[in-house]
């Protein structure tokens, strides 16, 4: 049975994406050879311990590196995902990345246990912020601070050494556990609990596609394994589809 065969007959099918579904837009993965952190060190940069620590340090690293997400835009991937979504052949897409472009993309339920990037949050009395509307006083601020209270701003980002935000992770599980099809783009799953998602949709009795360019040490989980680009192989499985209705 082909994947397209898969998705059509499935009563849930739901999306697990990571950094490889957004590499192809541009944003480089973050592990790996070439990802961000054999560049930096996220202890030392992107830690909630070392921005309590030292804000101003995070935020030369955000401005650093923050022109890439600005510049990015969804690839044929994402928009292959959306429309998944709009032909109600997706129930849902979790999502590990913090870019917003599955958003843009024009998918409507996503669950982000990351944060996104597109929003500011106050430190001190959490009060939220678009970043777009925020550029002025990320630009001339060392450490920008909050309308409100006066407080350390920061991405609405989750940060090495904080947790996952309960309500987004506690409805990615609830998703994983109601699918019969799972489909993980761009995800290497090396890291917790988001690493735990696909065993929470194997044991309730769902398949598993992998859609990455790269093998994985959880391949063996996989009904079914395909190696490329995503912008190449979802808009295909979005036209088979299409033919089987």
């Amino acid at each position: 049975m082909s994947i397209a065969d898969e998705i059509k007959r499935a009563r849930r099918t739901v999306a697990l994406t990571g950094a490889g579904i957004s590499a192809e837009s541009g944003l480089g993965t973050f592990r790996g050879k070439d990802g961000l952190w054999s560049k930096y060190d996220p202890a030392s940069v992107a830690s909630i311990e070392s921005f309590a620590q030292d804000p101003r340090k995070f935020w030369n690293f955000a401005r650093e590196i923050g022109w890439i997400f600005i510049n990015a835009k969804p690839n044929p991937a994402h928009i292959a995902l959306a429309e998944l979504e709009a032909m109600r052949q997706l129930d849902a897409v979790v999502t590990q990345n913090v870019d917003g472009l599955q958003q843009r993309a024009g998918s409507r339920r996503v669950i982000e246990i990351h944060g996104n990037a597109g929003r500011i949050i106050c430190t001190r009395c959490l009060a939220k912020y678009s970043t777009e509307k925020m550029v002025d006083r990320l630009s001339q601020q060392d450490v920008p601070t909050c309308e409100r209270c006066g407080g350390p701003l920061k991405p609405d980002v989750v940060l090495f050494g904080e947790p996952l935000p309960k309500k987004e992770l506690d409805l990615a599980v609830k998703k994983m556990r109601s699918a019969d099809l799972l489909l993980a783009v761009g995800t290497s799953l090396e890291v917790y609990p988001a690493a735990s998602l696909p065993e929470v949709a194997r044991k309730s009795g769902a398949k598993i596609v992998s859609i990455d360019s790269k093998r994985t040490s959880w391949d063996n989980l996989c009904d079914y394994k395909i190696s490329g680009p995503a912008g190449e192989i979802l808009p295909r499985i979005v036209q088979a589809i299409k033919i089987i209705f």
